[in-house]
């Protein structure tokens, strides 16, 4: 077909309006008008059969304009999207078919077909004919046989939903799969094509017709003068009506008062062309000190701003900006399309920074003075036995509500998930804690707190899986309350550091002091890197294969630094880069028939990526930058 635009210049065709029989000789009723066809729109990607029958929809202009009554109507066209039909609502088709009795009808038949969105049906079809559920299309009806009655053949009818007591065209009739003894018809969907036929329904509302139609104006609402009720964009407005213009939510208003007016002929009259500006959305931040100007003069940018508000952020006081934002843009500016030209970041607490202070928590020759380790945790588990609380491991704070520890403190043989929900109080988390006893608050800025969440890493399996992946995020009920004692520690999110052999790491934990003797107050240690492959060739006895690839060692073989005996599995073991410590490695075992103090531990680097998914999670709404996927 050399157009898609078909002009009719003799009585090839003609449209029979308000006809039940089927015959066209027939004249119904004093409402039956039949009227020649003047011009045929086909949609311009319309193929046939080459394209599946996608974009299966036509506009056709009639010679005259059709009389309206009680029994000829138009139908409504959801012009703006503001209804969606749910699977197995009944949808209304008329046309010319199939009886229950399965003998084609004289008169015009009328069947109630489900919906059936474009997913379900495509999942329906096989042999190739699921090719012809293009996205344009959805299904209606049934695949049960004694719904064939409801089977109405004529290809183009229309299939209309009820909303708000008003019957809407959903979908127009394709096809049906031949070799299908069901009632299901395939159908064009509206909503892919409005605005194609928005444009000829526009363009044919000629010179005899008294109304406008509302059109739609990003951010412009309507409404009569001395009315609060929202006109539809779509709406018919009679000739010489005023139509008040107000801005939607998120709009700045440019001018106090804007109005249009119908003349007619589908044209407006309008005060004002531009009225509505889409404003940007609050800049709001924990963490960021976020200052605003509009034409130099202050502006609040914690509600929607107006174009060209330049804010300008910065971390506050007690916040750094994370790593690969240090050259984070200086300003922010508020685009015409209602966008920033930048993403507003999110500040991180100061971490892996020490303040140390003279008074020490232990008298031995391994000293742990207040701030060595602001990020040290004790997990206490309640013991039902007694009701008191029992250390069972060592943790490091990440974020203001999370910890990570080792996965083997929590989980257990037969466990039914890897996210642990806690309802009761049956794990704490102890922060600036020095004394191993719970109940011993040691100084003002011991935290106990209730755990919430606990997610061990998916791949552990204990001891069958060599104790790899041995690695959990711990979720408190509430956030920590930071300060020179209490921080949290840094996290290599981009890979930027290594560790040499040999290289000194600082870990806290409970554990032995270097007489050997249990020690009751925290105790730290200086234990040099040795990594995995030169780990591995230090073991045998079948010990060598708890050394996997996401693992390291750090220690030494001699006897004499055996009082470096932090025994605490989950405690963090840190490297310090750039005058800030670095989580590298959380305590996984230690081979027991070995009188040394060389520990195993989990290699942080292979987990980053599962550590920041939870990272971001926790970070809440206020969050205002992403983390560039792998």
């Amino acid at each position: 077909m050399s157009s898609n635009i078909i002009t009719i210049y003799n009585e090839t065709y003609k449209v029979a309006i308000g006809k039940y029989d089927s015959n066209f000789t027939v004249v119904d009723n004093d409402f039956t008008q039949i009227i020649n066809v003047e011009t045929i729109y086909l949609n311009e990607d319309y193929t046939g059969v080459h394209g599946f029958y996608t974009h299966d929809i036509a506009v056709i202009v009639l010679s005259k304009i059709i009389t309206f009554n009680n029994f000829v109507a138009p139908i409504c066209i959801d012009w703006n999207g503001s209804y969606n039909v749910p699977n197995g609502a009944e949808g209304k088709i008329v046309g010319w078919g199939n009886t229950e009795n399965g003998i084609l009808s004289r008169f015009l038949i009328e069947s109630a077909l489900p919906f059936i969105d474009q997913k379900s049906c495509k999942a329906m079809y096989s042999k190739g004919y699921q090719h012809y559920m293009t996205v344009d299309k959805f299904c209606a009806g049934t695949l049960s046989v004694s719904r064939i009655g409801s089977g109405v053949l004529s290809i183009g009818s229309g299939l209309a939903f009820e909303h708000s007591k008003l019957y809407y065209l959903t979908g127009i009739m394709n096809m049906k799969q031949p070799d299908k003894n069901d009632s299901v018809r395939v159908f064009i969907d509206i909503k892919h094509h409005v605005e194609w036929i928005r444009k000829l329904y526009i363009e044919y509302l000629n010179n005899d017709v008294k109304f406008c139609v509302l059109p739609t104006v990003e951010g412009v609402i309507y409404s009569y003068e001395g009315s609060d009720k929202k006109l539809a964009d779509g709406t018919l407005i009679i000739q010489y009506r005023n139509v008040i213009e107000n801005c939607d939510v998120g709009y700045h208003k440019v001018y106090s008062k804007s109005y249009r007016v119908c003349q007619g002929n589908g044209k407006w009259l309008s005060t004002s062309e531009k009225l509505c500006i889409k404003m940007c959305p609050p800049l709001l931040s924990d963490s960021l000190d976020i200052k605003c100007t509009l034409n130099g003069k202050f502006a609040n940018c914690s509600n929607p701003s107006i174009p060209d508000t330049i804010a300008i952020p910065s971390c506050k006081p007690t916040y750094f900006a994370p790593t690969g934002l240090e050259n984070a843009p200086l300003e922010l500016i508020c685009q015409s399309n209602g966008m920033w030209n930048n993403q507003l970041y999110k500040c991180n607490p100061y971490c892996g920074k020490v303040y140390v202070y003279s008074q020490t928590m232990i008298a031995n020759d391994e000293k742990a003075l207040v701030g060595t380790a602001p990020w040290n945790v004790g997990i206490y588990r309640l013991n039902k036995k007694n009701t008191n609380y029992d250390l069972i491991c060592g943790g490091s704070i990440i974020a203001p509500n999370l910890v990570i520890s080792a996965a083997q403190c929590f989980w257990y043989k037969g466990i039914l998930s890897k996210k642990i929900t806690i309802y009761d109080e049956s794990y704490k988390v102890a922060i600036g804690k020095y004394d191993r006893n719970l109940t011993v608050v040691d100084n003002e800025f011991t935290q106990i707190m209730n755990v919430k969440t606990i997610y061990l890493n998916e791949d552990y399996t204990g001891a069958d899986g060599f104790k790899n992946y041995d690695i959990a995020v711990i979720a408190l009920s509430k956030i920590i309350t930071f300060n020179n004692f209490v921080a949290p520690i840094c996290i290599d999110w981009n890979g930027l550091y290594n560790v040499p052999n040999g290289a000194e790491g600082k870990i806290v934990g409970w554990g032995n002091t270097e007489n050997g003797i249990l020690s009751r107050f925290l105790i730290e240690s200086a234990l040099p890197f040795i990594d995995q492959k030169s780990c591995k060739a230090m073991y045998s006895k079948g010990y060598q294969h708890y050394m996997t690839v996401d693992k390291f060692c750090a220690g030494t073989l001699s006897v004499s630094r055996i009082g470096s005996g932090v025994l605490s599995i989950g405690s963090g073991l840190a490297f310090e880069h750039s005058k800030l410590y670095y989580l590298t490695g959380i305590m996984n075992m230690k081979q027991p028939d070995k009188n040394d103090s060389v520990r195993v531990f989990i290699d942080i680097k292979h987990h980053v990526e599962w550590i920041r998914k939870l990272y971001i999670e926790y970070l809440n709404n206020d969050v205002k930058f992403c983390v560039l996927p792998t």
